[in-house]
């Protein structure tokens, strides 16, 4: 069978022709309208394309604001320093890159890997920082191999410095990287991954000031990455400047006599509750966060038994000792239970509720007042006034005065103390409160527990006669040399009659100047009042009490609570040492000390 050819008729040819005209015509028209899409309609689309590919925002640093003391002293500044950054985008092997950073900075690859890998969600552009504080010679030898080493980027970047370094650390805290988690919290504010915060402190406190805004640089590269031109640049602003009440001196003057000891001071200023001086013993050096802490460091730190993180001032839990007996005889005067000319008789010891107890006096103090009870510190006397008070009365008292609230001072993760209530008792504990307990309680014992700061606001308020000042840290915040807050002093008028302050007083001042416990706290003309408390560790029932008190850490806890002068006081003061002791023979004598130079400082 075979297939005969046919000619197209020249009609057919036509058609045929026709329709492929039509194929090339409609075929150009659309390659002429992309063209025209491309080169007209989207120009602007792919011409930012296209600088994208050249050109590259990076984003510059803000310095944080300055933190001053009273005195326009520098407490917290900035210095420069060298960053080294990777940008994964310029590695040609990954595996390559981390050998070469291991041989630079002399760091575990697994270390370098994990860093990266804490950025593995963000674009390969972004640059992830390997070592901070990076060396001069470091520096130079990565920028002399810049050809040969793309992907590693050198910024001088600010970093925090502290000049009085260990001295008022606890005030200041300390800086570190943002952790996802916080980064999280912090949503929305415009950090990212890899800024610094603060972490404790004053830095934490006012980071909203502190932090500065970041600037933008726009760079024009070449296929390399190679910076060739800064096209634009919006430079960063400096944070704000903290001003303190702080005065820097005195806290070094504080520090120096407290460095053999563990435990916290507080100094105030009572015209404004502004505090002078802040110690907590121990301490740490707060450039020690700036650089890359690793894990291991970390957790030394943290797991220090000394704790040197940990804020004793305000985070410290304590029992009160006698101090408390401030709290138990205002209480007393103001709901009528006792009179300053109510006498009660002490023999050394006394039964209540069927149980001995004991004064810290063996062989008792007689016949005593209010007043003289306060300056002898006498148990007897608290106790049988303790029996007449209830306990949710105390509770209330103790929290006007500032005992168990928080005080609300302008710095991170202070703690509550404890007060205990018939309420809290058997909500916490599922028992019932029993009015013996109220016995312990009014001597400064059993479950009641308190913080040096709280003790200081309650002497600051009987040295004001029921003004209970408003304590702080933060003087002002000033912006390019202008005041844009300051803090206005505050205080709050207890309802407790002013004549009983005055009571309570006349034996505080007797603690001191008359021969009272707290007698090597006196200093001529300085009209200190004051009131020790010294706290035990373990029961004086322990049957190797005497044998175990010698050891250091089961030696009591002193308190000196005082302010000066007895009319107009200017200052007051609370001084703690863990395990210090008699607190007359130690905590009493060192607040002393401190006056001297307060006066010495503030001659009018």
């Amino acid at each position: 069978m075979s297939i005969e050819k046919r000619k197209l008729t020249k009609q057919e040819k036509e058609r045929i022709s026709f329709t492929i005209n039509i194929i090339l015509a409609v075929s150009f028209i659309v390659l002429l309208f992309s063209f025209w899409n491309i080169q007209v309609l989207k120009k602007r689309h792919y011409t930012d394309l296209a600088n994208q590919n050249i050109t590259k925002d990076i984003e510059i640093k803000a310095p944080r604001g300055l933190i001053l003391d009273r005195n326009r002293k520098r407490l917290a500044e900035n210095k420069l320093n060298f960053t080294l950054f990777l940008v994964r985008e310029y590695s040609r092997d990954i595996g390559e890159t981390i050998e070469i950073a291991h041989s630079i900075l002399d760091i575990d690859q697994e270390k370098i890997q994990k860093k990266i890998e804490k950025y593995k969600y963000h674009p390969e552009s972004f640059m992830i920082p390997l070592e901070k504080d990076l060396s001069l010679k470091k520096a130079i030898y990565i920028e002399s191999h810049s050809d040969e080493l793309a992907e590693f980027k050198i910024e001088i970047e600010p970093a925090r410095a502290y000049p009085y370094e260990e001295v008022g650390s606890h005030i200041l805290g300390y800086i570190s990287e943002l952790t996802a988690e916080e980064l999280e919290s912090k949503k929305g504010e415009g950090y990212v991954l890899g800024d610094i915060v603060g972490k404790s402190g004053i830095e934490k406190q006012y980071e909203s000031y502190l932090r500065g805004i970041k600037g933008v640089q726009t760079v024009a590269r070449d296929n390399l990455g190679r910076i060739m031109k800064v096209l634009k640049e919006e430079e960063p602003v400096i944070g704000q400047t903290v001003i303190l009440t702080i005065d820097i001196e005195l806290q070094k003057f504080v520090e120096g006599i407290f460095q053999d000891h563990r435990g916290t001071v507080g100094v105030v200023d009572l015209k404004t509750g502004g505090i002078l001086a802040m110690v907590s013993k121990p301490n740490f050096n707060p450039e020690f966060f700036t650089g890359v802490l690793e894990p291991k460091e970390w957790s030394a730190l943290v797991n220090d038994p000394a704790k040197p993180l940990h804020n004793k001032f305000l985070q410290g839990s304590y029992s009160p000792g006698s101090v408390f007996k401030i709290v138990v005889a205002l209480a007393a005067l103001q709901e009528k239970v006792i009179k300053t000319s109510t006498l009660s008789h002490c023999p050394g010891a006394v039964k209540i509720y069927d149980r001995i107890f004991q004064c810290w006096k063996s062989g008792g103090h007689g016949t005593l007042n209010v007043v003289g009870a306060l300056k002898n510190s006498c148990n007897i006397f608290f106790y049988r006034v303790g029996k007449k008070l209830d306990i949710d009365v105390l509770a209330k008292y103790a929290a006007m005065l500032g005992i168990g609230p928080q005080t609300f001072v302008d710095l991170p993760n202070e703690k509550m103390g404890l007060v205990p209530t018939k309420e809290w008792k058997l909500k916490t504990l599922k028992q019932k409160w029993f009015p013996g307990e109220t016995i312990s309680v009014a001597i400064g014992g059993g479950l009641l527990n308190t913080t040096p700061i709280q003790v200081l606001l309650l002497i600051s308020t009987v040295a004001l006669r029921g003004q209970k000042p408003s304590l702080h840290l933060l003087e002002a915040v000033e912006e390019k040399g202008q005041v844009v807050m300051a803090f206005k002093p505050r205080f709050e008028r207890l309802d407790i009659d002013e004549r009983y302050f005055d009571i309570v007083i006349k034996g505080l001042y007797k603690v001191v100047n008359d021969g009272g416990t707290g007698r090597a706290a006196r200093v001529p003309g300085f009209d200190i009042c004051g009131k020790t408390g010294t706290q035990q560790v373990i029961s004086k029932e322990n049957p190797n009490y005497r044998t175990l008190v010698k050891q250091k850490r089961f030696k009591p806890h002193s308190w000196f609570v005082s302010f000066a002068p007895r009319d107009h006081p200017k200052f007051a003061m609370v001084v703690f040492v863990e395990n210090g002791g008699d607190a007359g023979a130690v905590a009493a004598p060192m607040a002393a000390k401190i006056y001297k130079e307060i006066f010495r400082r503030y001659k009018e």
